[in-house]
């Protein structure tokens, strides 16, 4: 075997290793939030969530639904790609429409906004991993679902929202993952934690 073979081959094994390390921390923690879905039809939304659904444009693809729980809620969303993008609109069991997420790099965050979370992360962990950063705009009820759904679509950038962030941190020798918000200055305001079993989920 060559040089480079054996190097690649112990490069394969920390690699497999560090991945079952991290993990096996996040069993150690008992976690507050550990959603599960399963993909559903259309058909199977409450008839509030198919009507404001149903109006999706056609540049709107990959759609897909499903079904959601937590252990306490239910819940329906739809996931989407639209220019560049996944979306996820969120519905409660009724089919009455909660919120719509948008997936974003961080990167593509105001400066200020990424400068204050990094801020919030230094303070509160001592490593950390920001994996998935979503903007939330909050449904208010002052508009048709079908409205606000077509608002984010079309005019998100001009409108403020907060941030929903899944992030690893490392605290007291120990690894959580948690799911953060913070408000459209950066500013904190409330965490829950995730389960393992929650990691594939969040994946989008």
């Amino acid at each position: 075997m060559t040089m480079k073979l054996i190097v690649l081959d112990m490069m394969k094994f920390r690699l497999v290793l560090i991945i079952c390390i991290w993990f096996s921390c996040f069993n150690l923690e008992a976690q507050t939030k550990n959603e599960k879905e399963s993909r559903i039809q259309l058909s199977h939304f409450p008839e509030q969530a198919q009507s404001v659904l149903n109006t999706l444009t056609t540049q709107a693809k990959r759609i897909r639904y499903y079904k959601e729980t937590d252990g306490n809620k239910l819940s329906f969303e739809s996931k989407f790609k639209y220019k560049g993008h996944w979306h996820s609109v969120e519905f409660s069991n009724l089919g009455a429409l909660e919120d719509i997420e948008v997936l974003v790099k961080e990167k593509q965050l105001a400066k200020s906004v990424k400068t204050a979370v990094r801020s919030y992360l230094k303070t509160n962990a001592t490593k950390y991993d920001i994996i998935k950063i979503q903007e939330q705009y909050v449904y208010s009820g002052n508009h048709s679902g079908v409205a606000f759904l077509n608002s984010i679509l079309e005019n998100r950038k001009t409108l403020s929202s907060n941030y929903e962030i899944i992030v690893a941190m490392k605290s007291q020798k120990s690894w959580k993952l948690k799911e953060l918000t913070f408000d459209e200055h950066g500013a904190f305001i409330n965490a829950r934690n995730l389960q393992q079993d929650s990691y594939e989920y969040i994946m989008y």
